[in-house]
């Protein structure tokens, strides 16, 4: 896979479950690859040493460390494009957290517990730059 032209998406998801739902369905669909890790600390490491089409942050388990990354990613501090397409999974949205997903440029907001067509749409959002 070339760096120029990155085609996985990087999916940060603790749940197993989700996770898997995400990936198999990309799988089956003949979406890009979805490569699953399921912390922040995993997903800066990857990203870090490799770039992504695109990437998806669950908030719900580590919102601060997850934004963290967003900043680092948006602030081109890893080897992922700072414009790369960035959607979020979360169980609800406030007034503040929408406010920071703007400012972060996150293009989707996925609220759990979300349907198979919203994920299907989300990774194609983010392979259309």
């Amino acid at each position: 896979m070339s760096d120029r032209s990155p085609q996985d998406i990087l999916l940060v998801e603790p749940s197993s479950l989700s996770g898997s739902i995400i990936v198999a369905t990309a799988r089956q669909l003949n979406l890009p690859v979805v490569r699953q890790v399921n912390s922040v600390r995993m997903a800066q490491q990857r990203l870090s040493h490799q770039s992504y089409a695109g990437v998806i942050v669950s908030l719900d388990e580590q919102e601060q460390e997850a934004v963290a990354l967003l900043e680092q990613v948006r602030n081109d501090a890893l080897a992922v494009s700072a414009d790369v397409p960035v959607a979020v999974t979360t169980t609800q949205v406030d007034a503040s957290t929408a406010v920071k997903m703007k400012a972060l440029q996150v293009r989707r907001v996925l609220i759990k517990p979300f349907k198979v067509r919203d994920v299907i749409a989300t990774i194609g959002l983010l392979k259309d730059r």
